[in-house]
């Protein structure tokens, strides 16, 4: 996985958000970060349960002796670890710089159970971010997967789709998205909650709202019975609306 950009990571440098890392429980992985910037990074795996020095907290991480390394410009590393558990997680900059964060250096990690196959079809990553820097005396810029104005989340209708919800913003914590068909939310029903199942007691059917804080993750099952147009809608906390990306059933 490459880290690139010029002065600063910027949307233009590369995907944005960055590439969806699929792994499996259990089994050992090796992810090598070469930073192509013009700035030092780290990368932070968030979520997951691994040894402190792969964790991406340069010069905290680790051990007296063998602390996490910065990533320096035009220098790699390779964070080792073996997913212990299925679920919805993050990777992202966790440099001192919120240039990085809004420039785009942050995706969705999604580990599976062991034989389980990734399928873009019915499985819809939902990334809530900035797109770039926030300048004084305009609103924020708010990205859903990389774009200001969101591409269609396209679910196919008689089978079960999941939606991974992420919000990757720096300090936005009451945001909250609803699946709405026309005025009012549909019903979803809960998977996961920070890459974790959640008990049955949890996950009947409800409708579909849900708070969505910093570097919070939630699973939804949506189940569309017939075709039909939906919107999710992304909305502070006073319920200002501040994106919104049109969901077609198929």
């Amino acid at each position: 996985m490459d880290v690139e950009g010029s002065e600063a990571p910027r949307l233009d440098a590369g995907p944005v958000p960055g590439p969806v890392l699929i792994l499996q429980r259990g089994e050992p992985v090796e992810i090598a970060v070469m930073n192509r910037t013009s700035q030092p990074t780290a990368m932070h795996w968030h979520g997951i349960e691994l040894d402190s020095y792969f964790d991406g907290v340069p010069g905290y991480g680790g051990q007296a002796g063998k602390l996490s390394p910065v990533i320096a410009v035009a220098e790699s590393f390779v964070a080792k670890f073996t997913p212990p558990r299925a679920g919805t997680f993050i990777y992202h900059t966790h440099w001192h710089d919120d240039a990085q964060l809004a420039g785009g250096l942050y995706g969705a990690l999604i580990v599976l159970e062991p034989g389980e196959r990734y399928d873009p079809t019915v499985d819809h990553i939902v990334i809530i971010g900035l797109n770039g820097v926030l300048v004084d005396g305009q609103k924020e810029p708010f990205a859903l997967n990389g774009r200001q104005v969101p591409a269609p989340i396209r679910m196919r209708v008689g089978v079960p789709n999941r939606l991974r919800l992420i919000n990757i913003t720096a300090n936005n914590d009451v945001l909250t998205a609803f699946l709405i068909e026309q005025f009012e939310p549909t019903t979803w029903k809960p998977l996961a909650k920070d890459g974790a199942a959640l008990p049955p007691g949890q996950t009947a059917p409800r409708p579909a709202r849900q708070l969505v804080s910093v570097g919070e993750t939630h699973d939804f099952e949506v189940h569309p019975v017939r075709p039909q147009n939906l919107w999710l809608e992304i909305r502070r906390g006073n319920g200002e609306w501040v994106l919104q990306a049109p969901v077609v059933a198929r």
